[in-house]
């Protein structure tokens, strides 16, 4: 598994550390960027991508189909994640509906995330 990376977008870094503690265990890079800008972004290789996820609460509603697209298109075999509130439902969808492969609750990403990072990088 090592060499597979996933990519968070987030600003929220107070949820990083639980990410980074599940991707620790797994011995896979974790690279946090808060936009789809960041420079971060462009050193990677995108087969060396097996998932990127993104919170929702960092990207403007009707943002969120050019977010999706410009991650699927840089990182075309990553798996596509995104989580935010679960009473954010128009968030939820809209990352549905732009194509995520996987649209989670942040209360289910949380729980699982040892789990569901195990996935992300197997597939």
């Amino acid at each position: 598994m090592a060499g597979r990376s996933i990519v968070l977008l987030t600003k929220d870094l107070f949820f990083v550390p639980t990410l980074r503690a599940a991707a620790d265990k797994l011995d896979c890079p974790l690279v946090v960027a808060l936009s789809i800008d960041s420079a971060k972004l462009s050193g990677l290789v995108a087969d060396e991508v097996a998932a990127w996820v993104i919170d929702l609460n960092c990207v403007p509603v009707d943002s969120i189909p050019v977010v999706v697209n410009s991650l699927s298109t840089r990182f075309p075999k990553a798996r596509a994640i995104a989580f935010g509130p679960h009473v954010q439902t128009q968030r939820l969808s809209a990352a549905e509906l732009a194509g995520c492969q996987q649209v989670l609750s942040r209360g289910q990403l949380s729980s699982q995330i040892d789990r569901l990072m195990s996935e992300w990088l197997s597939a």
